[in-house]
């Protein structure tokens, strides 16, 4: 059994009996191309041209479809054949918004597991349908061969243009040299400068992207700028230069070494690279447009919003947590706590306010200074965008609540000690011993002396342990509410730099455009199917976002958060784990600047 994948306007067909001519190469289904009188298709057989094609049967529209091939039974597959001067064309998997090394990191841990499967399965040289769909892809190009060879064959002496491919009728002008100049170096130069901030802000263990997010955005932004001039050269490059210069795997420019054997490509490859190059671009146009509006409100409000900030933040900063700090050292709820230590961390904590409040919180939340951060901001929305803004104000916020992290932090440290301890000498009472070197618990038999010393020492950890067990739940409360707004001002900015604008235009106007896989189905009352290409799903389109926000519910509000808080442990906002899923559409390292030089150069002279 074969099957014959049949493009629809050929089922209209009203010219009595025709031959079917298809192709088919190594590894595929046939393709029908065209419904021929007899006189063109012995014409056709006759020339070498010809050799892939073939006549697989007759088409009447009464009849139908008639095999040439009796002893062999063929089954018509429908299809609406694509267009890839407007950019349609089918994929067995929906198109990737993000790198192909990056896709990982999109996935579920279900996904994981069967990850293995998949890829053996689309790497498989003999995968008919992949390569059929490939062919398929090509359809317009095969049709329009073979009408140019048909053409040359009813009237050899007559001079046509030769029909260009779709990068090659990309429209060109001509360019000065003096302009040439100019856009070389200034690519250049940007590129060179981007290229150099991203590196400062990323080197280092202590790197800047995992502790700013003012940081992060600016690296961002480099990277971007960075690829810019890849994505650009293989989306508008001619296909010499595709093959010349073929994306790697981290998606950057590397030379080939060996054009000899270079896979098969298609003009769909590049489509990706469009869909995100078109994406960012958006996106940075919108931020840019939304931050304007935010700078224009700031500067128009800035003396009432500086006020109202002003007793914000001295009330809930200050004397707020001044004030439950008092409370803690006088039995709270009428739990009876160590009277010496709770006082001695009172007092501790009520210095350290403040001495924050005297040094940095007391100057910064003054209305001048906040009118001047207002006024920052709203510069910085309106050159850089609503995203740079944002940053900043995340920023600010985790300098002015580093009195609160500080108080967390040694909350969480003494009442993590105290519960390690007191894990030890339980283990002292059952006659064990953690083994350090083998990280594993032996049996130990202890001395008198030693099971009463670990009796006394339990005994006072169990009446202190109330004491640090308040003073560690008010401030990891206080914690948790600093870092609510943070994390909806970064979630905020991931769905501005990442939202999926262009795709989402792109469904809307054109779904073919952005295929979301195939799905074949029946017809009827015949024994003929239909190939569908599905449009991309809203949801995978949202799919980096829909991670990132998966990431930050499993790293704050999951039940490993929970455990991570009754034994002691810091919670942070992981910025390297959002750094990887938020760069899922760039590359590792970002591109050489030698050789954007020399593609520029190959494009441009």
């Amino acid at each position: 059994m074969e099957y014959v994948f049949w493009p629809d306007h050929l089922s209209t067909e009203r010219n009595g009996i025709r031959q079917v001519i298809a192709i088919r190469e190594s590894g595929t289904e046939w393709l029908a191309l065209a419904l021929l009188t007899n006189e063109e298709n012995r014409a056709l057989n006759c020339d070498a041209k010809g050799q892939k094609l073939t006549s697989i049967g007759t088409w009447d529209r009464g009849v139908g479809f008639r095999s040439h091939r009796g002893h062999i039974k063929m089954i018509l597959v429908q299809f609406m054949p694509p267009r890839l001067d407007l950019m349609q064309f089918y994929s067995l998997e929906p198109i990737s918004l993000v790198l192909p090394e990056k896709d990982r990191l999109m996935r579920s841990p279900a996904d994981r597991k069967l990850g293995g499967l998949g890829i053996q399965e689309a790497s498989m040289p003999n995968f008919r349908l992949r390569r059929t769909i490939n062919l398929m892809n090509m359809y317009r190009k095969h049709v329009g061969q073979l009408d140019a060879y048909l053409e040359t064959r009813s009237d050899p002496g007559q001079n046509r243009m030769p029909r260009l491919s779709l990068y090659q009728s990309t429209r060109k002008y001509k360019i000065s040299i003096l302009v040439r100049y100019c856009l070389s170096y200034l690519v250049i130069f940007v590129h060179f400068v981007a290229s150099m901030i991203s590196c400062l802000l990323s080197k280092g263990r202590l790197s800047l992207v995992n502790i700013s997010a003012t940081a992060q955005q600016i690296d961002l932004r480099c990277q971007q700028l960075c690829y810019f001039p890849v994505q650009y050269f293989r989306i508008n490059a001619s296909s010499e230069f595709n093959k010349a210069y073929p994306c790697s795997e981290n998606g950057v420019l590397a030379p080939n070494k060996n054009p000899g054997n270079l896979r098969d490509s298609y003009p769909c490859d590049n489509y990706p690279d469009y869909i995100r190059f078109y994406n960012t671009v958006w996106l940075i146009v919108n931020d840019i447009s939304f931050g304007y509006s935010l700078g224009a409100l700031l500067a128009e409000n800035r003396s009432a919003i500086a006020r109202s900030l002003h007793s914000y933040f001295t009330k809930y900063l200050f004397k707020k947590v001044h004030c439950f700090t008092m409370t803690l050292s006088q039995n709270p709820l009428g739990i009876k706590l160590n009277g010496e230590l709770a006082q001695f961390l009172s007092d501790l904590f009520l210095w350290i306010i403040e001495f924050s409040y005297s040094i940095y919180i007391q100057r910064i939340t003054s209305v001048s200074c906040i009118e001047l951060i207002i006024s920052i901001l709203s510069t910085a929305s309106c050159c850089f965008g609503v995203t740079f803004a944002s940053s900043l104000i995340v920023d600010l916020l985790s300098v002015l609540t580093i009195h609160i992290s500080l108080f967390y932090y040694i909350s969480a440290r003494m009442y993590n000690w105290q519960l390690s301890v007191m894990k030890s000498l339980l283990y002292l009472f059952y006659g064990k011993k953690r083994n350090v070197l083998r990280n594993r618990i032996d049996s130990h038999l202890f001395e008198l002396d030693q099971i009463l010393m670990g009796t006394l020492f339990f005994t006072i950890l169990v009446f202190l342990l109330p004491t640090l067990m308040i003073f560690y739940a008010f401030f990891t409360v206080l914690r948790m509410v600093v870092l609510l707004p943070e994390l909806l001002l970064e979630s905020v900015m991931a769905l501005l730099n990442h939202f999926p604008l262009f795709v989402l235009l792109l469904r809307l106007k054109d779904p073919q455009r952005i295929p979301g896989g195939i799905s074949i189905h029946p017809i009827k009352g015949t024994d003929h199917f239909r190939l569908i290409n599905n449009p991309l799903t809203v949801k995978r389109a949202f799919r980096p976002y829909g991670a990132l926000l998966t990431m930050m519910v499993e790293s704050y509000f999951s039940l490993s958060t929970l455990r991570q808080i009754l034994i002691g442990r810091p919670i942070t906002i992981q910025r390297n784990r959002m750094y990887q899923i938020l760069y899922s559409a760039l590359p590792d390292v970002p591109v050489a600047t030698e050789d954007v030089w020399t593609a520029l150069n190959n494009v441009l002279w």
